[in-house]
């Protein structure tokens, strides 16, 4: 059984694989409404993960010197791996709606 620091690295970096699709998420998928469907999926959570970080970043200034230091070392790295990841599956579905969208009379 994984300890909760094995859990957490895992998941850490499971997090920062761009190429990692959400669970049912087809990216060969041929179909238009679930290209659509993967377009809104992603942006919320990119203005999700983009609100946390923003949040994050204007609440250290206020916290103590120790928490300062672990949040921007630990925190704001991990937020800003899930935006990057997000933005990179949101760009991917952008394109493919785009694509299938020339494929529909």
């Amino acid at each position: 059984m994984a300890s909760r620091k094995e859990e957490a690295a895992g998941a850490a970096w499971e997090g920062a694989d761009l190429e990692r699709p959400i669970s049912g998420e087809n990216p060969q998928s041929e179909s238009l409404v679930e290209a659509r469907r993967w377009v809104a999926v992603y942006g919320h959570l990119v203005k999700l993960e983009q609100e946390l970080f923003d949040l994050l970043a204007k609440m250290i200034p206020t916290m103590p010197r120790e928490a300062q230091r672990e949040a921007e070392e630990t925190n704001l790295p991990v937020l800003a791996s899930q935006v990057e990841r997000f933005r990179h599956r949101l760009d991917y579905w952008v394109k493919r709606q785009q694509e299938l969208e020339q494929k529909t009379p």
